[in-house]
């Protein structure tokens, strides 16, 4: 008798003959990683829904794109069963401390909410579903989580977080996975949201950016990271728990620095040591929340990458041109970019 293969095993199979043609629904479509997963899985052959919330998703024109309500748990179930994907993958998030603690409500809805209900829809249509989560469920008391240590968030952000992660992993059965990552660093289309385009901002107002010297994480590029949600839909035999960042853990403070160096900056001029103890309420904050990336790391075809590659991939910010010449005498050359609707 002949064994029944799905789309996404057959996409894999035929991936050296070019043979591929699934249907990933992409959430968050809007945000700094869902519009680069929109990209890779287009990269890679696919079909691709784009999803955006609150903002239309800016990808390339012709690209199936619409706009949602994400809190409106009929709506993303009607979205689901009238597109009827091959795999979602879902980038959405309230994804910063400040806006969840703003509205508790909406963090809880997007972050808990909504991944629990994309993870009964797709095990409903037989559908991959990908869920991206953060390095923020642990306190950074121990470094070098893997995946099966025990998550201790320290704020609601983080809480939020593992709720999402507890609800897929349980309603998602084996056809959902989860994967936490951390700081995204990222050439945004906007100029203003990459790990970079931060301290460019506040160096060229003339300001010296603080960055703490405790406060590890394991920056990971943002095409890199897509990459691997992508395959991720195309391998239905992952499924689980799992961490991906970059291979290099460091401080803040050395991200900065390496930053500085790898555009011809001094890093004394525009960045300044800071520790915990030196701001006054701040709070509890995570010292070490870098990752062991195995056993993921020794499954996927995409590979981690050093901080030093991700440093290659870096362009100088939209709006920061003139002021980057006169401080290095470089000029810019900017890459043209077609199809893209920016």
């Amino acid at each position: 008798m002949k064994m029944q293969v799905s789309p996404l095993m057959a996409c894999w199979q035929t991936r050296t003959c070019q043979v591929l043609c699934v249907r990933i629904l992409v959430l968050g479509a809007s945000g700094l990683v869902g519009r680069e997963t929109v990209l890779a899985a287009l990269r890679r052959g696919h079909a691709v829904v784009a999803v955006g919330g609150t903002r239309s998703p800016r990808v390339p024109q012709g690209t199936d794109s619409i706009s949602t309500d994400l809190t409106d748990a009929a709506g993303v179930e009607r979205l689901i069963l009238d597109r009827f994907p091959d795999a979602v993958i879902n980038a959405a998030a309230i994804a910063t401390i400040a806006d969840c603690e703003k509205d508790p409500k909406r963090a809880e809805q997007i972050n808990a909410a909504l991944p629990r209900r994309l993870a009964q829809l797709c095990h409903h249509i037989g559908a991959r579903f990908i869920h991206l989560s953060t390095d923020m469920v642990f306190d950074g008391e121990q470094g070098r989580y893997c995946s099966t240590d025990l998550p201790l968030p320290l704020h609601l952000y983080g809480q939020t977080k593992l709720l999402g992660e507890v609800g897929v992993l349980s309603e998602g059965k084996k056809q959902a996975c989860v994967l936490r990552t951390t700081l995204v660093s990222a050439n945004s289309a906007t100029g203003d949201r990459g790990l970079h385009e931060r301290l460019f901002i506040d160096w060229k107002a003339g300001k010296q950016t603080p960055l703490f010297t405790e406060e590890i994480r394991q920056p990971v590029s943002v095409t890199n990271l897509a990459d691997v949600c992508v395959e991720l839909c195309e391998r239905e035999n992952l499924s689980g728990l799992f961490h991906w960042a970059g291979s290099d853990a460091m401080s803040r403070y050395e991200m900065g620095v390496k930053i500085a160096e790898h555009f011809g900056l001094n890093p004394n001029d525009h960045i300044m040591p800071v520790a915990y103890a030196d701001v006054p309420n701040l709070g509890k904050r995570p010292r070490d929340l870098s990752f062991e990336l195995h056993p993921l790391a020794g499954k996927l075809k995409t590979r981690a990458q050093a901080f030093s590659e991700i440093l290659g991939e870096l362009e100088v910010p939209r709006g920061c041109d003139a002021w980057y010449t006169e401080k290095t005498g470089r000029r810019i050359v900017r890459r043209l970019t077609q199809g893209i609707d920016f």
